[in-house]
C-alpha cells in the first residue's frame, strides 16, 4: 500500500480513537454510536442498530488483529490492508455507512444537505466548519445533496482506493 493510503487509514484511525488514547477498542466504536444517540440524530432502537454494527465491524474485522486487545495504529494499518487486499471483505466495508447515513440524514428525507454533514463532522470530533469542502468533493453529481449510493460510494472508494485525486479521500475530514 502507499503511503497515501496509509496516510488515509492514520486519518480514520485518529477519527474513531475517540478517547484519544492511542489505541481502538470496542469502546471506541460504542464511543461512536453513543455520539449519534446523544446528539438526537438517532432513536434509541437505531442506536441500538448502529451500536450492533458498528460492533460486527470490531468483532469480525478488528478484534483478532490484537486478540481482542487495544489496537495501536501500526496493528490497525495492517489489520485493514489485510482486509481491502480481499475483494470479498469490500462489500463488508460497506456494512455500517447506511446506518450511519439514516443517521446523518436528520429530516429523514432519503438525502444528506450540508448542514446535516456538518454535524456529522461535528458527531466524530471534527470541527464542522471543515465539513462544506469535505461535503462538495463527494457529491459527485454536484446536486448539493448526498444519495445514498454517494455516501457509501465514497466510504468504501475511501479504504479502497490509492488514487490521491479521488475527492473521496476527504470521507473522514482532511488527511492527517
Amino acid at each position: 500500500m502507499s503511503d497515501f493510503w496509509i496516510r488515509k487509514m492514520k486519518t480514520y484511525f485518529q477519527r474513531i480513537d475517540f478517547d484519544k488514547d492511542g489505541a481502538i477498542t470496542q469502546k471506541d466504536f460504542e464511543a461512536m454510536a453513543d455520539r449519534f444517540v446523544s446528539s438526537e440524530k438517532l432513536s434509541e432502537e437505531r442506536g441500538k442498530e448502529l451500536k450492533g454494527k458498528l460492533l460486527q465491524v470490531w468483532e469480525k474485522y478488528l478484534k483478532g488483529a490484537k486478540d481482542g486487545q487495544a489496537i495501536d495504529q501500526a496493528s490497525f494499518i495492517e489489520a485493514i490492508k489485510k482486509q481491502v487486499a480481499d475483494k470479498a471483505l469490500h462489500e463488508a466495508l460497506a456494512g455500517p455507512l447506511p446506518l450511519f447515513f439514516s443517521a446523518v440524514d436528520a429530516n429523514a428525507d432519503g438525502a444528506i444537505q450540508s448542514d446535516e454533514f456538518e454535524l456529522f463532522f461535528q458527531i466524530i470530533g471534527l470541527d464542522p466548519k471543515m465539513a462544506p469542502a469535505t461535503f462538495k468533493a463527494i457529491d459527485t453529481n454536484n446536486d448539493g445533496s448526498l444519495s445514498l449510493d454517494e455516501f457509501v460510494t465514497a466510504g468504501v472508494d475511501f479504504f479502497t482506493s490509492e488514487d490521491e485525486n479521488s475527492p473521496n479521500k476527504l470521507f473522514w475530514g482532511p488527511l492527517v
